[in-house]
């Protein structure tokens, strides 16, 4: 039953911050989308412009991975305390705290001038980025009911494309006329914008859009709770699917402007333009087309959240495989564009089964969980292993072998890098499909335990076992 302000014991309501609160839910989830907005725009400028870095720090392929993977690694780390204190501590701070420290560290990677200097400021961008990745979700969760959580959901990961594509377009104009240092100013400063913002906005309290109210000392959840997650078989088969869904995004953000600019001949700035229209596309139609199919489906099986994954993940790898070897541009980037739409098509419903069949006061600490896993299983390790193949199967031993032999037949030949050495990015790429068939297998057997696991949140008092979330 609902309980007015002064029923509630003052100890469970918000704490209240030298800022006012504007607006309602829907003012703090534009400002959640834009922060969203500028993670995506910021992180993948930086893979936009890898073969202007490695040609100014001289560096290799399996270098550069290591580059892209400082952030991911720094990331995962503090996640899991981040989550920790986003269950304790008041959200509003933390998250525009972690605003402000992704902000200068992107702005800080612009005075780089050697891998040390790169290395750290990536690093220390996954610090700032770990507190707002884990807070804004449990917001978003607390902010609507579970009727209406899957499409909040859906409007809050809509940055992933577009900023994906923004990094790319904005990051290969700017570096084309400028260099790739003024990126970095143009896409850091508007975060202390967000963060500053981040202050306003509303938070309803944990537990809130499902009429519960947490104290910060009794309701504390302990860490034999988060152990239990593992207990629940839904979340770590979904944890696992979206960690393999998550190592082939990872994988292609960092190295597929590099190989069409390498391997398809494409210059800078029409391999970041091309890129950025079609991934923005794609997940405005993948994640529209997510809400629509899954609400088919939810009339049929209240597996749908976790079948539609399977489905997508599955079909999304013959066409990455024929879009990795065809030599033709037109075609490659079409077969490209339909495996991204059914690869957007996972987000929504992934971290809706998350924040579904996790209790209302530990969400914040089973999405940094959630996160942790799927990028220490995925995206960490992704930019590191596609660079370290791309130099074995760029040597003449491996070549001249009869696998290299083979690999060369399917057009997965060597070519060389912006410092002339031999790499071979083509195979690189083509490592992705067994992980994300992988992937696709896990959700499915996952969804067996769907139905039961919400049917349990539940009668805990969480979301109702028939309630989905993305698309109602």
């Amino acid at each position: 039953m609902h309980r007015s302000p002064a029923e509630v014991p003052s100890e469970s309501l918000p704490r209240r911050t030298f800022l006012p609160t504007l607006g309602g839910a829907g003012f703090a989830l534009a400002i959640l989308f834009s922060m969203n907005l500028l993670n995506y725009i910021d992180r993948y400028s930086f893979f936009a412009v890898a073969t202007q870095v490695k040609r100014d720090l001289k560096i290799d392929d399996s270098w550069y991975g290591y580059l892209g993977g400082s952030f991911m690694i720094v990331y995962t780390i503090i996640s899991p305390i981040m989550g920790w204190l986003g269950d304790r501590y008041n959200r509003r701070v933390l998250l525009a705290t972690g605003v402000g420290i992704w902000s200068v560290a992107t702005v800080g990677t612009a005075f780089s001038t050697d891998v040390s200097h790169m290395f750290f400021w990536r690093a220390l961008l996954g610090v700032g980025e770990a507190s707002y990745g884990v807070i804004a979700p449990a917001l978003i969760a607390d902010l609507f009911p579970v009727s209406k959580r899957g499409r909040a959901m859906g409007i809050y990961y809509l940055a992933l494309p577009i900023g994906t594509a923004l990094g790319f377009m904005v990051a290969g104009y700017v570096a084309t006329h400028w260099g790739w240092r003024h990126v970095f100013y143009v896409v850091g400063l508007p975060g202390l914008v967000a963060a500053f913002a981040g202050l306003t906005i509303l938070d309803p309290g944990r537990g809130a859009s499902e009429g519960k109210s947490f104290s910060p000392k009794a309701d504390r959840p302990r860490m034999g709770d988060y152990l239990n997650l593992f207990k629940t078989k839904t979340f770590v088969y979904n944890t696992l699917g979206m960690a393999a869904a998550t190592f082939a995004t990872g994988a292609y953000a960092a190295w597929g402007s590099t190989f069409y600019q390498r391997v398809r001949g494409m210059s800078l700035a029409d391999a970041n333009l091309w890129i950025g229209i079609l991934l923005a596309l794609a997940g405005l139609i993948g994640i529209a087309l997510s809400t629509f199919v899954t609400d088919l489906l939810r009339k049929r099986t209240r597996r749908a959240y976790m079948l539609l994954p399977a489905l997508t993940v599955l079909a999304s790898v013959p066409l990455g495989i024929l879009g990795i070897l065809e030599p033709q541009r037109t075609p490659a980037l079409a077969f490209l564009f339909f495996a991204s739409i059914l690869m957007a098509m996972v987000l929504g419903p992934s971290n809706t089964v998350t924040a579904n069949v996790v209790p209302a006061n530990q969400r914040a600490a089973g999405y940094a969980l959630f996160i942790f896993l799927i990028h220490v299983l995925g995206d960490i390790g992704s930019p590191i292993l596609l660079g370290w193949i791309s130099d074995l199967f760029g040597s003449d031993a491996i070549m001249t072998s009869p696998l290299g032999t083979f690999l060369e037949s399917i057009g997965a030949g060597p070519k060389p890098d912006e410092n002339g050495l031999m790499t071979n990015l083509t195979v690189a790429m083509l490592a992705v499909g067994p992980v994300l068939i992988l992937g696709g297998i896990l959700f499915l057997i996952g969804s067996r335990y769907l139905p039961e696991d919400m049917d349990r949140i539940a009668a805990e008092g969480g979301p109702a076992p028939e309630a989905g979330g993305f698309g109602h």
